[in-house]
């Protein structure tokens, strides 16, 4: 064959191949990302796609893990309220004289740290509630100390059960879930704490017996 026919056959493969041409530079493209630690465009979408789901799984239990370790604290803090309530009134033949102040003064709440005021006024729950204390009488007159502590409505549900264990008495939202004469029920916990919206209201009744 002389060199114009070769010429020739070569200018033909070139004019009629040229997917494969492009294909076989693409391919050694792909190589050479490989050969360097890239990540190829759908390697690095398949990696995205998975990001995203995970994000998503995060969310969808990040709530759920947000109130265990809110009622873990919480639980936590209620029962050293309830440990230094009985301390700070260890000589008191009753509750008669006991106020709010007069047992922060006494290092009851000393747990709650700076959310109790400084001049012992008030104290401030976990959730931004106002903590209150009144005395009470469950079987004689002022045998009781009534801590009232607004939790939200999932801490409530995941916290009673280890309260009334602490506790003589407990009411929330005004139902009254456990007591001397009151069975505990997760049934009657689950509707009272969901009873008023996003919050309740927890009253946690302290006596020495």
């Amino acid at each position: 064959m002389t060199n114009e026919n070769t010429q020739a056959v070569q200018t033909d493969l070139i004019e009629m191949d040229p997917i494969k041409a492009r294909r076989a530079r693409m391919l050694k493209m792909a190589r050479a990302t490989k050969q360097s630690g890239e990540l190829s465009m759908i390697e690095a979408g398949a990696v995205m796609a998975g990001a995203a789901l995970l994000a998503l799984a995060v969310y969808a239990g990040g709530k759920y893990v947000l109130d265990l370790i809110h009622a873990s604290q919480f639980k936590s803090e209620a029962q050293m309220f309830h440990t230094g309530l009985l301390n700070a009134t260890q000589n008191d033949a009753d509750f008669s004289a006991e106020t709010l102040t007069v047992l922060a003064q006494n290092h009851a709440f000393d747990s709650a740290g700076s959310r109790v005021a400084s001049d012992k006024s008030s104290v401030k729950g976990m959730f931004n509630g106002i903590v209150t204390a009144a005395v009470g009488t469950l079987v004689t007159s002022n045998d009781s100390l009534i801590l009232t502590y607004p939790v939200t409505s999932a801490v409530c549900s995941l916290s009673a059960a280890a309260l009334v264990t602490v506790y003589t008495q407990v009411t929330v939202n005004g139902t009254t879930i456990f007591s001397p004469t009151t069975t505990f029920n997760p049934a009657t916990v689950a509707t009272a704490c969901a009873s008023n919206g996003a919050m309740a209201s927890m009253a946690l009744w302290t006596t020495r017996t």
